[in-house]
């Protein structure tokens, strides 16, 4: 019969054996590297080389802004709609590659996250299979021996340092296999919310198929870059209520939030909104007022996440918001003074400033200056057919100026932030559209009039095409031609055709009031003429401010005969 003593080794070497298989084990189900810092794109998510793909992912995009443009242009028409608009965007060739790559980014940090979790699962397997050996129940028997047995606690050590080591070397090579789970994935992860949270929402507020899109034709399939960008596009429109949803509020804290979606939508709101001041512009080229109205209220609905500008409701929830966050006298409205249209004034020279201007007040600033206006006014000459160009004139006073910059200097020292830096990033933009009318001689509207001013030719795509203007390079025989049929209802045409189009941005939230002087055209024909001007905000929902100038245009002198009186003069 074994001894106690013979007894003991055996135990003990079994259990050494079983303590090094275990080991061993963990060691060979710890999973590979699944992530590199070379396939990081910018939103966060990341992905690498797998035993189980091709290699890694190619992050770049190859984008055309040229065809993208155009794309964009000849998806337009006089009548679109903003919502018209925002689709024509979110489907451009641009924008659908870009959310191609990120589906395909997403595909392989989904395919990783189950990758390591399948390896995790597996790994608790074998670990539960060797606890079963080792029976945790009858440990007391022999590992009061094996604690101080030199060989376990030198297996214990390794077992350690090795893993310290792995850790280190995936932290020093990019290739920690923890980051992949920290991602959190709709869909893999319990209760993370991304695009299909927000895709369930839009349907239960009626906004799923979006409205207007496909004309109500429900038999073309919609690609998932296409789904992908209109819901996007649909949730920073309906962003109130997806921002106040209880869920969302809950999952935030938590971290339950998909950054594959919730960060691509920042990205995506840069890009439109920088495509939307080019749709702008377009509308401006093309002179088409309508198209112009339509894009500036795009651009309100999509910074602000509205469906409707015109809508009584969401005017009021914008004012009380207003007045809430700046008081009564916060809400955005520009005051017009001094407005004169006409051949432009000459700006005072700084030399004729008096010596005390710096003692004077605000007040007794702003008269002087409206005198000099008066003062110039009176002293110039009638605008007529042959001058180069005339000059709408005002004074504008930002309302709101005083509380904004009240509650920006509030909110730079609960942030912590310098004044002179958190002021830099402020943007607050205008646009001002002007149009021409003529009167007849009986005072009334004169529907015969062709629009021709400064000398040119009143068909402006007939310019465009005479000077190869690149906009019209890019425009479809298609679309030319829906275009051209919205100018040729000679008794409306004034209604919709844009003199000039021109941007008022403010950059100094103090900035109280200023001088705005826009330079455009006179008519080719002498009369009266009236000039409607439109005032529109692209930051906020707020009333169209609108004012109309009349001025008379007397007959020119052609250059032609001005040249040639100086010569015949010279000759004398």
């Amino acid at each position: 019969m074994p001894s106690l003593a013979v007894l003991g080794g055996i135990a003990l070497l079994i259990g050494l054996v079983l303590l090094v298989l275990k080991f061993a084990q963990k060691s060979s189900s710890k999973p590979s590297s699944l992530l590199s810092p070379s396939s990081t794109i910018k939103s966060g998510i990341s992905g690498g080389n797998n035993s189980n793909l091709p290699g890694p992912i190619n992050r770049k995009v190859t984008l055309d802004p040229e065809s993208d443009a155009k794309y964009i242009l000849n998806q337009l028409r006089p009548n679109s709609t903003p919502l018209q608009i925002l689709y024509a965007i979110a489907t451009s060739p641009d924008n659908i590659t870009v959310s191609a790559k990120s589906l395909e980014l997403r595909a392989d940090v989904v395919h990783r996250k189950r990758e390591y979790l399948s390896q995790q699962q597996a790994a608790k397997k074998v670990d539960a299979t060797l606890d079963e050996l080792l029976n945790d129940d009858n440990d007391d028997a022999w590992a009061s021996d094996d604690e101080d047995d030199e060989a376990a606690k030198a297996a214990k050590a390794a077992k350690e340092e090795k893993k310290k080591q792995d850790a280190a070397l995936a932290k020093a090579t990019g290739k920690d296999a923890q980051d992949v789970t920290k991602i959190m994935l709709e869909g893999i992860d319990d209760n993370v919310l991304g695009m299909q949270w927000v895709k369930r929402n839009l349907v239960q507020l009626g906004v799923w198929p979006p409205p207007q899109y496909q004309d109500g034709d429900t038999t073309t399939t919609m690609d998932e870059a296409t789904e992908r960008n209109l819901i996007m596009t649909m949730g920073r429109l309906h962003a109130r209520q997806l921002n106040t949803h209880p869920e969302l509020l809950q999952a935030g804290p938590m971290g339950k939030i998909d950054p594959t979606y919730f960060q691509s939508t920042m990205e995506y709101r840069q890009r439109v909104g920088q495509q939307l001041d080019n749709v702008l512009r377009f509308a401006c080229t093309l002179r088409c007022f309508p198209l112009a109205m339509a894009t500036l209220d795009a651009i309100v609905m999509f910074k602000i996440g509205l469906m409707d500008v015109t809508s009584d409701k969401d005017k009021m929830w914008f004012h009380d918001l207003m007045v809430k966050q700046y008081g009564e006298k916060g809400t955005p409205k520009l005051l017009l003074e001094d407005t004169y249209l006409g051949v432009p004034t000459i700006e005072p020279n700084d030399e004729t400033t008096t010596n005390d201007s710096t003692t004077k007040t605000d007040a007794e600033k702003k008269e002087e200056e409206k005198n000099k206006l008066v003062q110039l006014i009176a002293q110039a000459r009638q605008v007529t057919t042959t001058d180069e160009k005339m000059s709408l004139e005002m004074q504008i006073t930002r309302q709101h100026a005083e509380s904004f910059t009240r509650e920006k200097l509030a909110m730079c020292e609960r942030q912590g932030i310098p004044p002179q830096i958190g002021m830099q990033a402020y943007r607050e933009a205008w646009f001002i559209i002007v149009r021409a009318y003529k009167f007849d001689n009986n005072g009334m509207y004169d529907t015969k009039w062709d629009g021709a001013m400064g000398g040119s030719n009143p068909n402006h795509f007939e310019i465009l095409k005479e000077n190869k203007h690149p906009l019209f390079e890019m425009l479809s025989h298609e679309t030319l031609k829906v275009f051209e049929q919205e100018f040729k209802e000679q008794e409306t045409v004034c209604d919709r055709k844009v003199i000039v189009g021109w941007p008022f941005v403010i950059t100094n939230v103090a900035q109280k009031s200023g001088k705005v002087k826009i330079h455009l055209p006179p008519p080719d024909i002498p009369g009266r003429y009236e000039f409607v001007v439109t005032i529109k905000s692209q930051e906020f929902l707020c009333d169209v401010e609108e004012f109309k100038l009349v001025v008379d245009v007397a007959q020119g002198v052609k250059k032609e005969e001005e040249e040639d009186d100086k010569e015949s003069k010279k000759d004398k």
